[in-house]
């Protein structure tokens, strides 16, 4: 009987260990998916504004690069389309103009830097600028907050200038 209590004691310990570390990993996972708040509109207006160069030279270097749809600080689509080199450039503006999802293209001339993505796979946001988006619509005056008649799905704008808006987008 005592071996079946030490048995039983250690799938216990041990079933609690996986617990702990699964959770931890989860944790480490989602909690920098979740990201941070959405950058206010006029913050990004003001960045633009201040570093337009850097956002010129990514859209000259993803044009180069064209093989590429997506270019994400962690991972890049399709795979092996750039250098590591290469990547580590964009991984570095990146980082100084606060791109927190990269950006990325499905063709044509428009290109969506995402400052700040919020949520999970079921459900969030995310916002930041389209360089020449192709049809930019519905259009608001603020996207601050989600505005009333933005269906999920659908990405909102708000004009700049004639090349550049800001972009949220949302799904539940």
């Amino acid at each position: 009987m005592k071996w079946f209590k030490r048995i039983i004691i250690s799938l216990a310990v041990t079933v609690a260990l996986l617990l702990a570390v699964g959770a931890g990993f989860v944790w480490y996972v989602f909690s920098d998916i979740q990201g941070r708040e959405h950058v206010a509109d006029q913050a990004l207006i003001i960045d633009l504004e201040k570093n337009i160069e850097k956002y010129e030279k990514l859209i000259s270097m993803f044009r180069e690069d064209s093989q590429a749809t997506v270019i994400h600080p962690t991972w890049i689509s399709p795979d092996n389309v750039i250098s590591e080199t290469r990547w580590g450039e964009y991984k570095t503006l990146f980082s100084e103009l606060g791109l927190d999802a990269g950006m990325r293209s499905w063709g044509g001339d428009s290109i969506w830097f995402i400052s700040t993505a919020q949520g999970l796979v079921t459900g969030g946001s995310s916002k930041g600028y389209m360089y020449k988006p192709e049809n930019p619509m519905p259009q608001f005056s603020s996207l601050d907050k989600i505005p009333e008649g933005l269906e999920s799905n659908v990405k909102g704008y708000r004009k700049i200038n004639n090349e550049w808006y800001i972009v949220f987008d949302w799904d539940d």
